[in-house]
């Protein structure tokens, strides 16, 4: 099963070219003319792309919210740093120990010294 990935439009578009070199199918917000959208229009997009969301957004780590969606899951960044390269880094931590969990249906929050799956 391929992975695909929609990131929100405050994530930067290295996430989305790092995940490609990565073999996933990547899609931006910004890159699809969908900037400024509601969350739940994003919800709905990642429901026909049968996509994982990933964002920055804290509203986004709403359990009720999220079980409501026919999503693949959601992968929110609540990392202290903001740089580009920190992301790319907790990321590419966060598949090459937990990639096996992308298979199922789970809310994933990374912080800076944790990560924790829903």
């Amino acid at each position: 099963m391929k992975i695909t990935f929609l990131l929100d439009e405050n994530i930067p578009y290295a996430l989305n070219d790092f995940l490609v070199g990565k073999g996933f199918t990547a899609y931006h917000l910004k890159r699809l003319n969908k900037t400024g959208i509601k969350n739940g229009e994003v919800y709905r997009i990642a429901e026909k792309m049968n996509a994982w969301i990933i964002t920055r957004d804290t509203d986004f780590q709403n359990l009720w919210r999220f079980r409501q969606y026919n999503i693949l899951g959601i992968i929110l960044f609540k990392l202290s740093k903001t740089k580009t390269a920190f992301l790319l880094n907790a990321m590419r931590d966060f598949l090459e120990k937990f990639e096996g969990r992308l298979r199922k249906k789970s809310l994933i929050i990374i912080e800076d010294d944790q990560v924790k799956i829903y």
